[in-house]
């Protein structure tokens, strides 16, 4: 059975249990409310499990042109498919459930998959001998080398000569920040980031266009390194959001920041524009957090809201910063979009049922235990260009929005709403799912450009719990999903590369292509 865990804000996980719900959202984009209905109907070109006798969820997932896909997750299995001089060939953490909190223990890994799901064409694990997270951020730099980031509670990871940071900084855990070759066979190179306390990235990160790293999370450490001119130096409450900005070779702190108010902050993903700007989204119970003039919601909603903001190139200037919330609890998901307008997508859960929603949107009743919602936020962040809520009457998880060629924003996660609104043409149109607390099918959704309408719902999953966690668009309209499932009847297909499920809980990778 697969928990959700380890939150930038400390009293996340005791609101999710009390309210004892699986989270969830909408999404939309960009421009096309023209595109047909029928332009959205899938069938499974393939799927396959990934894992071993451990538990395992991917997070990220990065199409190639060749068709072959790469994904970068967490396990907690010593007998991965290895692939011949891998950057570390052997599992090197603790067995699941040791430390930090969270049911997965161990390292990282990445793999890379051929283009009909059948074959594993590269695959290394990724960590040191205590433990290492999700892959919370994965992107393939200028030259197809992959930069990662993770959480760590190992002080033995193999950072190299010339990085930033090669001690561990104390703590719980710290940041950690690699590069791999692009055939998963090297160490290019790999740095800490921390301090004296407890440090965790989330959300992904952002490259700009020299290939300059930004990761985000939060810090509770007195000592975080943070850079002379940075827009904040010192942490104002018990655990602060952070932004940092390595070099591309791993060598120094292009800058580094604290975000936050006088209570508890957190990132969950960063975008970087064309012009060098920094866009964070991320939630905060902080009354205080530093607004900025016009915002949309210039004050704390409820106990923890969710919240925008974007810095300078340099990271010395706050350029906006908004709260987004109702009365009772809001929280980011993995994480921002982006836009070519300087417009910003965010998906995340809501347990508010005066949650902000905007004229036409395509959900403003909230509807279950939670809901989730898709808002965008307009150029300059001072006003909403669209917010809408999306679920059925039980919970609903959403991460990732992602518009399409047409504008149309897709968005993945997980329900517990047998009566969740699929559409006509839905690849799965029956919840399968247990009833359980942490139990769900998945869900693929896409939502117009102006928010105003579902144009595709459907569920995916089996009689156990299923998360998609992350979509990629290609070029050809495939449609690339990754997450976890304990479910024996997975949909696989016949040639997988792991045609059955060998942990309690295994990764998952889905192909889509269009039906007809």
């Amino acid at each position: 059975m697969t928990k959700r865990t380890g939150s930038c804000l400390g009293t996340r996980r005791v609101f999710v249990q009390a309210a004892a719900f699986v989270l969830a959202v909408a999404a939309t984009a960009s421009l096309a409310q023209d595109a047909p209905e029928d332009v959205y109907r899938y069938r499974i070109a393939y799927a396959t499990y990934v894992g071993g006798s451990g538990d395992e969820q991917l997070r990220e997932v990065i199409p190639a042109a060749d068709g072959s896909v790469l994904v970068g997750g967490q396990t907690s299995s010593p007998d991965l498919p290895v692939t011949p001089g891998a950057a570390q060939g052997e599992y090197g953490g603790e067995p699941a459930g040791r430390g930090h909190p969270g049911l997965y223990g161990g390292d990282c890994f990445l793999m890379r998959l051929s283009a009909d799901g059948g074959k594993v064409l590269a695959c290394t694990y990724f960590g040191g001998s205590k433990q290492e997270r999700n892959v919370y951020g994965m992107a393939v730099d200028r030259k197809g080398d992959v930069v990662i980031t993770s959480s760590t509670r190992s002080r033995d990871l193999p950072t190299t000569p010339g990085s930033f940071q090669r001690k561990y900084g104390g703590g719980p855990s710290d940041w950690m920040v690699a590069k791999i070759s692009a055939d998963l066979k090297r160490v290019l190179w790999c740095t800490y980031v921390g301090g004296d306390g407890d440090e965790s990235p989330r959300g992904g990160l952002g490259l700009e266009a020299e290939d300059n790293v930004c990761v985000v999370g939060s810090s509770a450490s007195s000592n975080f390194p943070t850079t002379p001119g940075a827009y904040r130096r010192s942490r104002l409450g018990p655990r602060d959001a952070a932004v940092v900005k390595l070099k591309a070779d791993g060598s120094g702190l292009a800058f580094s920041t604290l975000l936050g108010g006088s209570d508890t902050d957190g990132l969950m993903g960063v975008r970087v524009g064309a012009d060098g700007r920094v866009h964070v989204a991320g939630h905060t119970r902080s009354a205080d957090l530093p607004v900025t003039a016009g915002a949309p919601q210039p004050k704390l909603g409820g106990m923890s809201d969710a919240y925008f903001a974007g810095l300078s190139p340099d990271g010395a200037k706050l350029l906006y910063a908004t709260y987004l919330g109702g009365r009772g609890n809001e929280f980011a998901e993995h994480r921002p979009r982006l836009l070519d307008d300087g417009s910003v997508l965010l998906t995340g859960v809501t347990g508010s049922q005066d949650f902000p929603t905007t004229a036409g949107a395509a959900g403003r009743r909230f509807g279950g235990q939670t809901d989730g919602f898709l808002t965008k936020l307009a150029p300059g962040g001072k006003r909403w260009a669209f917010s809408t809520l999306l679920g059925g009457s039980a919970g609903e998880f959403f991460l990732m929005p992602t518009p399409d060629k047409r504008g149309n924003v897709f968005l993945v996660g997980t329900t517990r709403s047998p009566d969740f609104p699929v559409t006509a043409g839905a690849l799965q149109a029956k919840y399968a799912g247990a009833r359980g607390k942490w139990d769900g099918d998945g869900v693929l959704a896409v939502v117009t450009a102006d928010g105003s309408k579902r144009l595709y719902a459907t569920f995916l999953g089996g009689r156990g719990a299923d998360l998609i966690r992350s979509v990629a668009l290609a070029s050809d309209g495939a449609v690339y999903l990754v997450g976890s499932t304990s479910s024996a009847d997975f949909p696989v297909t016949e040639g997988a590369a792991s045609p059955k499920r060998r942990g309690r809980s295994d990764a998952f990778v889905v192909k889509l292509v269009p039906a007809g």
